[in-house]
């Protein structure tokens, strides 16, 4: 509750100064990964540190304190890959004020590792999100590795049965980046998840950061297949994205992206920061807007750099990004049937975490 109270404060204090407030922060605690994924190249990075250790990561998360952040996001690459993962997550859980997630791929088969961190998130009610694109063999070719499907959906399984047997609050869900592969597969995507006890959010295939990559095969066509996909997604009880959301991925697959940009038009209350291992601290496209390790965040948010890099948002043909649009779309409804669908995507979320 105190942490709350001072992000609050804190959060207050960078609004008065018109400065985000910060909402959500991801750490990408290594570049290493145990995929190569068709939309990614993450592990193509060539830093000089592949990790970011514990002493490290106390100077990121003396900074973000110092600053005031909300949600936290841990991430890599494979952050089961980082040997320090678990005093990493413990001292995460004292930054954030509203929720840690911790995102792997789930892609390793070592169990006693798969037990160790489980076991840790779930008795600190840290969330664990993963993602599940494919099943059998498109699995494969979408995460570039043998039985993808298999060992996620077995670590997967194991972890839900642990988090009923600790009581946890942890939330547990399966983001589903949809593309032109795998259309086809979505409904029994879904099954499979919903089978192993997990929810559901959805992506919509991009390339516009720093580590995604262009793939001609995964881009999103305007088809009747895709239609009929959107049709499946709508209202359906297991998706937690907003509905507004959904409806607008036929759109952005048609060029005809809204005029708003969450950075620049929600800059105090939607800013997404993503901090890289080596310290580069990004928004979404266009290179870092500072470094973590050489300064603070109010110097970042108040740099010419971060300035520029609006203005240059502005002139940006838009994008339909979970990880960007949604968050803006919670907070702007634009009209009164998604204002309503977001207070009960709300209720349903605080529900799935009691």
């Amino acid at each position: 509750m105190m942490n709350l109270i001072h992000n609050l404060y804190k959060g207050a204090i960078n609004f008065s100064h018109n400065r985000p407030i910060n909402s959500v922060t991801e750490i990408r605690i290594t570049r290493l990964c145990t995929q190569r994924c068709l939309q990614c190249d993450v592990y193509n990075r060539k830093t000089e540190f592949t990790h970011i250790d514990i002493t490290h990561f106390e100077i990121i998360a003396q900074k973000l304190m110092e600053y005031g952040s909300f949600i936290g996001m841990i991430s890599g690459g494979e952050p089961l890959l980082n040997p320090e993962l678990a005093k990493i997550l413990l001292r995460a859980k004292n930054v954030f004020s509203s929720a840690l997630s911790l995102v792997s791929g789930l892609y390793v088969e070592n169990h006693q590792l798969i037990k160790r961190i489980a076991d840790l998130c779930l008795d600190k009610h840290i969330n664990i999100q993963t993602s599940l694109d494919g099943l059998g063999q498109l699995g494969d070719k979408i995460r570039g590795v043998k039985n993808f499907s298999n060992v996620v959906l077995n670590n997967m399984e194991y972890i839900a049965k642990r988090k009923e047997q600790l009581n946890s609050k942890s939330l547990l869900y399966a983001n589903v980046v949809i593309s032109n592969l795998n259309l086809a597969q979505i409904p029994e995507i879904f099954g499979k998840i919903k089978n192993v006890g997990w929810q559901i959010t959805i992506g919509m295939y991009h390339n516009i950061t720093e580590t995604t990559s262009e793939n001609d095969e995964l881009i999103l066509r305007d088809t009747e297949q895709l239609q009929e996909t959107i049709n499946f997604l709508i209202d359906n009880p297991d998706v937690l994205n907003l509905n507004s959301f959904v409806k607008g991925i036929i759109n952005g697959v048609r060029g005809n992206f809204p005029k708003f940009c969450p950075f620049v038009d929600g800059k105090k209350m939607i800013t997404r920061t993503v901090i890289m291992e080596n310290g580069d601290v990004h928004l979404c496209f266009g290179g870092p807007i500072g470094n973590i390790y050489k300064n603070s965040i109010k110097e970042i948010f108040e740099s010419e750099i971060y300035k520029k890099r609006l203005e240059q948002y502005k002139n940006c043909n838009g994008c339909w990004t979970s990880c960007y649009t949604q968050k803006y779309l919670l907070l702007h409804p634009q009209n009164i049937t998604d204002f309503i669908d977001n207070i009960k995507k709300v209720f349903n979320l605080r529900f799935a975490l009691s």
